[in-house]
């Protein structure tokens, strides 16, 4: 008995260092709940490089690469620790370094705090990082190979810089990461898990064979909001295309749990059970996508009368959402070069020949693939 008793006092000791070991732990580690990246302004003084900063990249030299610029947006940690207790406001801190390593190294050295990533909601890139692949790529390796780093975090884009968006905390009542968090869980048009992350992009980079639409942030009435997304196709940056384009792109990829159109001044029509079916053939030289989209239709705000009206609304609501997708389609393939029904990535299920053809020409293909439409609408609003 008396040696069960020293076992069991000796194991009481122990547990409770170990809970003051990872109490202290605990206060010694930051929370981030966004991450801003951007790259240094050419015009900006550069730090002094590390000494073991690699000069040489892809067996080449290549131009001392321009710092990263770290924005983070952090709560007190009680707001981690302690359910139902709030901080007044946000904690934010901006650090330069050569890559994210010697980033997080400074925080560390000046902060005696070690960054944990557990927590964060979202990352915001400046526009101006996907103008260097090298360090676009360097960040994600370094993403890929950190445990804690979820790839399933929310990936934005900040139109003038990330810094900007995450230093928006006055009207946001708080972290901006926690506010990026609510307003893209906000968005009902969308299917569950169809926002953009860090893993699309991750994929990205290794496949290189998708089109991956980034929501862009820009600041109105000191509120982050989205105005555009960015295209990104098999790893390159294209540029940004409007919101509206964006939705139309998504609907073609069986993106959305609804849309929504304007089919004249005063009706607009809401979209839902919407259904995509594609084909891919080769016409003479040309591949073609067919995109058969379906879905169920509902005046808002309105009533239909008759079947003759119902008719005729489905039938304008069919050859105007047509028209438009054509549109847009034809206009992203001529100016940016992509295809916005992201068909290549079903072209080895679809057309093996085709595949074959364009396996490693994913960017010719989008550049001369056709979109074809055909949309089938079925109204619901009449008793």
């Amino acid at each position: 008995m008396l040696k069960k008793g020293l076992v069991l006092a000796l194991f009481l000791i122990m547990t409770a260092g170990w809970t003051g070991c990872s109490a202290t732990e605990l206060e010694h580690r930051s929370f981030p709940l966004a991450v801003g990246i951007d790259l240094q302004e050419e015009n900006e003084e550069p730090a002094e490089p590390e000494e073991d900063q690699v000069q040489e990249v892809f067996q080449g030299k290549a131009e001392e690469p321009r710092n990263l610029v770290v924005s983070f947006d952090f709560p007190d940690l009680a707001q981690i620790s302690e359910k139902g207790r709030t901080v007044e406001t946000a904690m934010g801190l901006s650090l330069e370094g050569t890559d994210i390593y010697h980033v997080e190294k400074s925080y560390e050295n000046n902060t005696n705090r070690v960054l944990d990533y557990n927590h964060m909601k979202a990352v915001v890139l400046g526009e101006n990082i996907f103008s260097d692949t090298v360090q676009l790529r360097a960040l994600l390796m370094a993403w890929e190979q950190r445990e804690a780093s979820a790839r399933n975090t929310s990936l934005l884009i900040g139109s003038s810089s990330a810094a900007e968006i995450l230093s928006l905390t006055a009207e946001t009542e708080g972290s901006m990461g926690t506010y990026l968090e609510e307003m893209l869980e906000s968005q009902k048009d969308f299917k569950q898990n169809k926002i953009a992350t860090v893993g699309n992009l991750m994929n990205q980079w290794h496949n290189q064979n998708e089109l991956l639409l980034i929501p862009v942030l820009t600041e109105q009435g000191n509120r982050p909001v989205i105005t555009a997304y960015g295209a990104v196709s098999n790893f390159h940056y294209e540029g940004t295309i409007s919101v509206e384009e964006a939705m139309e792109a998504c609907l073609s990829q069986n993106l959305l749990n609804k849309f929504t159109c304007e089919i004249s001044r005063n009706a607009v029509m809401e979209i839902s059970d919407i259904r995509v079916h594609k084909t891919i053939e080769l016409e003479g030289e040309t591949p073609v996508v067919t995109v058969s989209v379906s879905g169920r239709g509902r005046i808002k705000g309105g009533q239909i009368n008759s079947v003759s009206e119902q008719y005729q609304l489905e039938r304008k609501t069919e050859k105007q959402l047509t028209a438009e997708l054509m549109e847009t389609a034809e206009r992203l393939r001529q100016e940016y070069g992509i295809d916005m029904t992201n068909s290549y990535i079903s072209l080895g299920s679809q057309n093996r020949e085709l595949y074959k053809m364009y396996r490693d020409f994913p960017d010719t293909y989008n550049r001369q693939v056709r979109q074809v439409f055909q949309v089938d609408i079925s109204l619901l609003n009449r008793e």
